[in-house]
Protein backbone atom coordinates (compact mmCIF):
# COMPACT_ATOMS: atom_id res chain seq x y z
CA UNK A 1 0.00 0.00 0.00
CA UNK A 2 1.50 3.33 -0.95
CA UNK A 3 0.69 7.02 -0.75
CA UNK A 4 0.52 9.76 -3.31
CA UNK A 5 3.93 11.81 -1.84
CA UNK A 6 7.92 11.38 -1.34
CA UNK A 7 9.63 8.33 -2.15
CA UNK A 8 12.05 5.53 -1.04
CA UNK A 9 11.79 4.45 2.32
CA UNK A 10 10.83 7.62 4.19
CA UNK A 11 7.49 7.58 2.73
CA UNK A 12 6.71 3.94 3.27
CA UNK A 13 6.89 4.80 7.08
CA UNK A 14 5.22 8.10 6.46
CA UNK A 15 2.22 6.29 5.23
CA UNK A 16 2.44 3.78 8.61
CA UNK A 17 3.00 7.33 10.45
CA UNK A 18 0.09 8.33 8.59
CA UNK A 19 -2.04 5.30 9.25
CA UNK A 20 -1.69 5.28 12.98
CA UNK A 21 -2.64 9.16 13.27
CA UNK A 22 -6.49 8.49 11.69
CA UNK A 23 11.79 -21.05 7.81
CA UNK A 24 14.96 -23.22 5.73
CA UNK A 25 15.38 -26.54 3.52
CA UNK A 26 16.67 -27.90 0.42
CA UNK A 27 14.89 -25.54 -2.07
CA UNK A 28 12.61 -28.04 -3.98
CA UNK A 29 8.65 -28.04 -4.18
CA UNK A 30 7.45 -31.24 -3.04
CA UNK A 31 5.91 -31.97 -0.15
CA UNK A 32 6.77 -30.72 3.43
CA UNK A 33 9.55 -32.28 5.05
CA UNK A 34 9.16 -31.38 8.99
CA UNK A 35 12.72 -32.78 9.41
CA UNK A 36 14.75 -30.44 7.14
CA UNK A 37 17.50 -28.57 7.98
CA UNK A 38 16.15 -24.96 9.17
CA UNK A 39 20.00 -23.34 8.84
CA UNK A 40 21.29 -25.38 5.63
CA UNK A 41 21.78 -22.31 3.69
CA UNK A 42 18.93 -22.13 0.98
CA UNK A 43 15.19 -21.46 0.95
CA UNK A 44 12.76 -24.37 1.20
CA UNK A 45 11.47 -23.18 -2.26
CA UNK A 46 13.82 -22.08 -4.91
CA UNK A 47 11.48 -19.84 -7.20
CA UNK A 48 13.66 -18.50 -10.26
CA UNK A 49 11.90 -15.48 -11.62
CA UNK A 50 11.03 -15.02 -15.67
CA UNK A 51 12.63 -12.12 -17.35
CA UNK A 52 9.32 -9.53 -18.30
CA UNK A 53 6.36 -8.17 -17.11
CA UNK A 54 3.50 -10.91 -17.20
CA UNK A 55 0.86 -8.02 -16.65
CA UNK A 56 1.50 -4.72 -17.57
CA UNK A 57 -0.62 -1.62 -16.16
CA UNK A 58 -2.95 0.05 -18.49
CA UNK A 59 -2.56 3.33 -20.78
CA UNK A 60 -2.94 7.05 -19.16
CA UNK A 61 -6.23 7.49 -18.25
CA UNK A 62 -7.23 3.97 -17.08
CA UNK A 63 -8.28 2.65 -13.97
CA UNK A 64 -5.08 0.86 -13.68
CA UNK A 65 -2.95 3.53 -15.35
CA UNK A 66 0.14 3.26 -12.91
CA UNK A 67 -0.76 0.00 -10.87
CA UNK A 68 -1.59 -3.36 -11.34
CA UNK A 69 -0.62 -5.22 -8.72
CA UNK A 70 -1.82 -7.41 -6.17
CA UNK A 71 -2.70 -10.79 -8.19
CA UNK A 72 -5.19 -13.27 -6.32
CA UNK A 73 -5.54 -15.98 -9.09
CA UNK A 74 -7.85 -19.14 -9.06
CA UNK A 75 -8.71 -21.81 -11.97
CA UNK A 76 -12.44 -22.19 -13.11
CA UNK A 77 -12.50 -25.32 -15.17
CA UNK A 78 -10.00 -24.34 -18.04
CA UNK A 79 -9.57 -21.04 -17.16
CA UNK A 80 -7.39 -18.72 -15.12
CA UNK A 81 -9.06 -16.04 -13.83
CA UNK A 82 -6.78 -13.00 -11.79
CA UNK A 83 -8.10 -10.17 -9.92
CA UNK A 84 -5.55 -7.22 -9.24
CA UNK A 85 -5.51 -4.19 -7.82
CA UNK A 86 -5.49 -1.24 -10.49
CA UNK A 87 -4.53 2.08 -9.42
CA UNK A 88 -5.25 5.64 -11.16
CA UNK A 89 -3.12 8.51 -12.22
CA UNK A 90 -2.86 9.94 -9.28
CA UNK A 91 -1.54 6.18 -7.86
CA UNK A 92 -4.05 6.56 -4.91
CA UNK A 93 -7.61 6.08 -6.33
CA UNK A 94 -7.88 2.24 -6.61
CA UNK A 95 -10.33 -0.43 -7.83
CA UNK A 96 -10.35 -4.16 -9.04
CA UNK A 97 -9.57 -5.52 -12.33
CA UNK A 98 -9.84 -8.71 -13.76
CA UNK A 99 -7.75 -10.84 -16.22
CA UNK A 100 -8.12 -14.27 -17.68
CA UNK A 101 -5.79 -17.21 -19.56
CA UNK A 102 -5.67 -20.51 -20.89
CA UNK A 103 -2.54 -21.43 -19.24
CA UNK A 104 -1.72 -18.74 -16.68
CA UNK A 105 0.96 -17.54 -18.65
CA UNK A 106 -0.50 -15.26 -21.22
CA UNK A 107 -3.04 -13.04 -19.99
CA UNK A 108 -5.90 -10.68 -21.51
CA UNK A 109 -7.69 -7.97 -19.16
CA UNK A 110 -11.84 -8.18 -19.19
CA UNK A 111 -14.99 -5.85 -19.31
CA UNK A 112 -13.04 -3.70 -21.94
CA UNK A 113 -10.09 -2.63 -19.38
CA UNK A 114 -12.52 -1.19 -17.26
CA UNK A 115 -12.75 -2.59 -13.06
CA UNK A 116 -15.08 -5.57 -12.32
CA UNK A 117 -15.25 -3.73 -8.73
CA UNK A 118 -15.06 -0.15 -8.70
CA UNK A 119 -14.26 1.94 -5.10
CA UNK A 120 -17.71 3.15 -3.73
CA UNK A 121 -19.72 6.76 -3.67
CA UNK A 122 -18.37 9.82 -1.50
CA UNK A 123 -18.39 9.00 2.26
CA UNK A 124 -18.59 4.82 1.90
CA UNK A 125 -15.98 3.10 3.73
CA UNK A 126 -14.19 2.62 0.53
CA UNK A 127 -14.72 5.83 -1.57
CA UNK A 128 -11.31 5.84 -2.49
CA UNK A 129 -9.81 2.34 -3.03
CA UNK A 130 -11.32 -1.24 -3.21
CA UNK A 131 -7.52 -2.90 -2.92
CA UNK A 132 -5.79 -6.01 -2.42
CA UNK A 133 -8.21 -8.79 -3.50
CA UNK A 134 -8.26 -12.20 -1.68
CA UNK A 135 -10.59 -13.93 -3.25
CA UNK A 136 -11.73 -18.33 -3.44
CA UNK A 137 -14.39 -19.97 -4.30
CA UNK A 138 -16.58 -22.39 -2.45
CA UNK A 139 -20.66 -23.35 -2.76
CA UNK A 140 -21.32 -22.03 -5.91
CA UNK A 141 -20.35 -18.37 -5.49
CA UNK A 142 -16.55 -16.20 -5.72
CA UNK A 143 -16.01 -14.77 -2.20
CA UNK A 144 -13.74 -11.34 -2.46
CA UNK A 145 -12.06 -10.15 0.79
CA UNK A 146 -10.20 -6.57 -0.06
CA UNK A 147 -9.09 -3.63 1.66
CA UNK A 148 -11.64 -0.57 1.81
CA UNK A 149 -9.92 2.67 1.92
CA UNK A 150 -11.84 6.18 2.86
CA UNK A 151 -10.52 9.69 1.81
CA UNK A 152 -8.75 10.11 5.10
CA UNK A 153 -6.92 6.37 4.26
CA UNK A 154 -8.42 4.80 7.23
CA UNK A 155 -8.08 1.21 5.52
CA UNK A 156 -10.73 -1.64 7.02
CA UNK A 157 -11.39 -5.02 5.16
CA UNK A 158 -14.39 -5.75 3.21
CA UNK A 159 -16.41 -8.80 1.64
CA UNK A 160 -18.05 -9.17 -1.39
CA UNK A 161 -19.76 -11.92 -3.34
CA UNK A 162 -19.88 -12.71 -6.92
CA UNK A 163 -21.94 -15.42 -9.65
CA UNK A 164 -19.36 -14.91 -12.19
CA UNK A 165 -16.13 -13.45 -10.60
CA UNK A 166 -17.17 -10.40 -12.85
CA UNK A 167 -20.61 -8.36 -10.62
CA UNK A 168 -19.77 -8.05 -7.53
CA UNK A 169 -22.08 -7.21 -4.53
CA UNK A 170 -21.06 -5.78 -1.26
CA UNK A 171 -22.15 -7.82 1.70
CA UNK A 172 -22.58 -6.65 5.11
CA UNK A 173 -24.78 -3.60 3.95
CA UNK A 174 -21.06 -2.29 2.01
CA UNK A 175 -19.50 -2.19 6.09
CA UNK A 176 -16.06 -3.57 6.76
CA UNK A 177 -16.36 -6.98 8.13
CA UNK A 178 -13.30 -6.54 9.75
CA UNK A 179 -11.72 -3.11 11.48
CA UNK A 180 -9.09 -2.13 13.82
CA UNK A 181 -8.25 -4.00 17.06
CA UNK A 182 -9.08 -3.27 20.73
CA UNK A 183 -6.95 0.36 22.06
CA UNK A 184 -3.30 -1.02 22.52
CA UNK A 185 -3.31 -3.76 20.11
CA UNK A 186 -0.98 -3.64 17.20
CA UNK A 187 -3.48 -3.15 14.39
CA UNK A 188 -5.66 -0.50 16.58
CA UNK A 189 -5.43 1.95 13.94
CA UNK A 190 -5.97 0.47 10.78
CA UNK A 191 -6.18 -3.25 9.18
CA UNK A 192 -5.83 -3.98 5.62
CA UNK A 193 -3.99 -6.35 2.68
CA UNK A 194 -5.89 -9.59 3.70
CA UNK A 195 -5.52 -12.75 2.51
CA UNK A 196 -8.33 -16.17 3.08
CA UNK A 197 -7.71 -19.62 3.38
CA UNK A 198 -10.72 -21.58 3.95
CA UNK A 199 -10.10 -25.11 5.55
CA UNK A 200 -10.71 -28.93 5.51
CA UNK A 201 -13.69 -28.18 8.14
CA UNK A 202 -15.35 -25.31 6.26
CA UNK A 203 -13.86 -22.58 8.75
CA UNK A 204 -12.11 -19.07 7.15
CA UNK A 205 -8.66 -17.94 8.18
CA UNK A 206 -7.80 -14.49 7.11
CA UNK A 207 -4.59 -12.92 7.61
CA UNK A 208 -4.19 -9.46 7.44
CA UNK A 209 -1.43 -6.20 8.15
CA UNK A 210 -2.19 -4.01 11.25
CA UNK A 211 -0.66 -0.88 12.25
CA UNK A 212 -1.00 0.56 16.11
CA UNK A 213 1.59 1.95 18.50
CA UNK A 214 4.16 0.07 16.65
CA UNK A 215 3.91 2.15 13.20
CA UNK A 216 4.57 -0.75 11.50
CA UNK A 217 2.70 -3.56 9.43
CA UNK A 218 2.87 -6.57 11.37
CA UNK A 219 0.51 -9.21 10.85
CA UNK A 220 -2.59 -10.69 12.63
CA UNK A 221 -4.70 -13.83 12.17
CA UNK A 222 -8.67 -14.35 12.72
CA UNK A 223 -11.01 -17.10 11.93
CA UNK A 224 -14.83 -16.98 10.49
CA UNK A 225 -17.90 -19.29 9.48
CA UNK A 226 -19.31 -16.60 7.65
CA UNK A 227 -16.46 -14.54 5.84
CA UNK A 228 -18.61 -11.49 7.89
CA UNK A 229 -17.92 -11.79 11.85
CA UNK A 230 -14.20 -12.52 12.18
CA UNK A 231 -12.40 -13.72 15.99
CA UNK A 232 -8.88 -12.56 16.54
CA UNK A 233 -6.60 -15.18 17.37
CA UNK A 234 -3.45 -15.27 19.08
CA UNK A 235 -5.50 -12.40 21.87
CA UNK A 236 -5.81 -10.09 19.32
CA UNK A 237 -1.83 -9.81 19.15
CA UNK A 238 0.33 -10.34 15.94
CA UNK A 239 1.31 -13.59 14.65
CA UNK A 240 4.16 -12.62 12.53
CA UNK A 241 6.36 -9.70 13.10
CA UNK A 242 9.99 -8.18 11.65
CA UNK A 243 12.89 -11.10 12.53
CA UNK A 244 16.25 -11.80 10.64
CA UNK A 245 16.32 -12.90 7.24
CA UNK A 246 19.82 -13.22 5.26
CA UNK A 247 21.68 -11.72 8.27
CA UNK A 248 19.75 -8.67 9.26
CA UNK A 249 16.51 -7.57 10.67
CA UNK A 250 13.48 -6.42 8.87
CA UNK A 251 12.07 -3.25 9.19
CA UNK A 252 8.50 -4.52 8.56
CA UNK A 253 6.69 -7.33 7.18
CA UNK A 254 3.72 -7.21 5.42
CA UNK A 255 1.35 -8.17 1.97
CA UNK A 256 1.09 -12.18 3.09
CA UNK A 257 -0.48 -15.21 1.05
CA UNK A 258 -1.16 -18.21 2.49
CA UNK A 259 -1.54 -21.81 0.81
CA UNK A 260 -2.88 -24.68 2.58
CA UNK A 261 -1.69 -28.29 1.30
CA UNK A 262 -1.88 -31.45 4.12
CA UNK A 263 -2.66 -29.68 6.84
CA UNK A 264 0.96 -27.04 6.44
CA UNK A 265 0.07 -23.24 6.25
CA UNK A 266 2.82 -22.32 3.54
CA UNK A 267 3.16 -18.37 3.84
CA UNK A 268 4.82 -16.22 1.67
CA UNK A 269 5.36 -12.91 2.95
CA UNK A 270 6.51 -9.41 1.74
CA UNK A 271 9.73 -8.35 3.80
CA UNK A 272 10.86 -4.57 3.90
CA UNK A 273 14.82 -4.48 3.86
CA UNK A 274 16.77 -1.46 4.63
CA UNK A 275 15.85 0.89 2.03
CA UNK A 276 17.79 4.09 0.98
CA UNK A 277 17.41 7.04 2.43
CA UNK A 278 17.98 9.31 -0.79
CA UNK A 279 16.53 8.84 -4.36
CA UNK A 280 13.61 6.92 -5.73
CA UNK A 281 14.11 4.14 -5.82
CA UNK A 282 15.60 1.32 -2.76
CA UNK A 283 17.98 -1.18 -4.64
CA UNK A 284 16.85 -4.36 -3.23
CA UNK A 285 15.12 -2.67 -0.81
CA UNK A 286 12.49 -5.70 -0.67
CA UNK A 287 11.91 -9.26 -0.31
CA UNK A 288 9.87 -12.49 -0.45
CA UNK A 289 10.01 -14.82 2.30
CA UNK A 290 8.57 -18.02 3.23
CA UNK A 291 6.66 -18.98 6.30
CA UNK A 292 4.81 -22.02 7.48
CA UNK A 293 2.80 -22.68 10.41
CA UNK A 294 0.61 -25.93 11.42
CA UNK A 295 -2.16 -23.97 13.12
CA UNK A 296 -1.63 -20.51 11.20
CA UNK A 297 -0.79 -18.48 14.70
CA UNK A 298 2.45 -20.02 14.96
CA UNK A 299 4.80 -19.39 12.61
CA UNK A 300 8.25 -20.57 11.17
CA UNK A 301 10.29 -18.38 8.74
CA UNK A 302 13.02 -19.09 6.45
CA UNK A 303 16.24 -17.18 7.57
CA UNK A 304 17.09 -16.41 3.80
CA UNK A 305 14.64 -15.14 0.92
CA UNK A 306 12.86 -16.72 -1.56
CA UNK A 307 12.87 -13.64 -3.87
CA UNK A 308 14.92 -9.85 -3.49
CA UNK A 309 14.30 -6.76 -5.53
CA UNK A 310 16.57 -6.99 -8.68
CA UNK A 311 19.14 -5.08 -9.76
CA UNK A 312 18.95 -1.43 -10.86
CA UNK A 313 16.87 -0.68 -14.55
CA UNK A 314 15.39 -4.45 -13.95
CA UNK A 315 11.27 -4.38 -14.00
CA UNK A 316 11.42 -5.00 -10.24
CA UNK A 317 14.49 -3.03 -9.39
CA UNK A 318 12.56 -1.07 -6.70
CA UNK A 319 10.32 -3.87 -5.29
CA UNK A 320 9.27 -7.17 -5.63
CA UNK A 321 6.16 -7.97 -2.99
CA UNK A 322 2.80 -9.35 -2.70
CA UNK A 323 3.07 -13.28 -3.73
CA UNK A 324 0.36 -15.07 -5.40
CA UNK A 325 1.22 -19.09 -5.70
CA UNK A 326 -0.50 -21.57 -6.88
CA UNK A 327 0.53 -25.20 -7.52
CA UNK A 328 0.65 -26.32 -10.88
CA UNK A 329 2.02 -30.01 -11.81
CA UNK A 330 5.07 -28.76 -13.07
CA UNK A 331 5.71 -27.18 -9.76
CA UNK A 332 4.54 -23.35 -7.89
CA UNK A 333 3.76 -21.14 -9.72
CA UNK A 334 4.48 -17.05 -8.21
CA UNK A 335 2.66 -14.43 -9.30
CA UNK A 336 4.02 -11.34 -7.63
CA UNK A 337 4.05 -7.56 -7.72
CA UNK A 338 7.13 -5.74 -8.87
CA UNK A 339 8.26 -2.25 -9.54
CA UNK A 340 10.88 -0.84 -11.47
CA UNK A 341 10.26 2.85 -10.01
CA UNK A 342 8.50 4.00 -7.22
CA UNK A 343 4.47 3.92 -7.58
CA UNK A 344 4.25 2.08 -10.99
CA UNK A 345 3.64 -1.56 -10.17
CA UNK A 346 2.99 -4.24 -12.17
CA UNK A 347 3.26 -8.23 -12.15
CA UNK A 348 5.82 -10.55 -12.41
CA UNK A 349 6.33 -14.25 -12.72
CA UNK A 350 8.25 -16.76 -11.09
CA UNK A 351 8.59 -20.78 -11.21
CA UNK A 352 10.18 -23.18 -8.46
CA UNK A 353 9.98 -26.85 -10.62
CA UNK A 354 9.59 -30.22 -9.11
Amino acid sequence: MCIRTSHGFRQRRSFLSTCAAGIVGGGVCAGLRADRDKDSGGPTFAFRKIPGVLLARGPQGAFDATHAKYPSVLKVGTQWMMWYNGRADNAFTGSIGLATSADGLKWTKVNDGKPVFAHGAPGTPDETKVDHPAVLRFDGRFHMWYTAGDAGSRYQIGHAVSEDGYRWQRQNAGRPVLGPGKKGKFDDQVVLHPAVVRDDTGLLHIWYNGVGPQKVFEVGHATSRDGIHWQRQNDGNPVLTAGRVDGSREEYVYNVMVLLEDGVYRMWYSSARSFKLNGRNGWNGSAIVYAESRDGTHWTRDTVHTLVSGDAGSDDAYACFAPYVVRRQDGLWMYYSMGASYQRYQVGFAKCPL
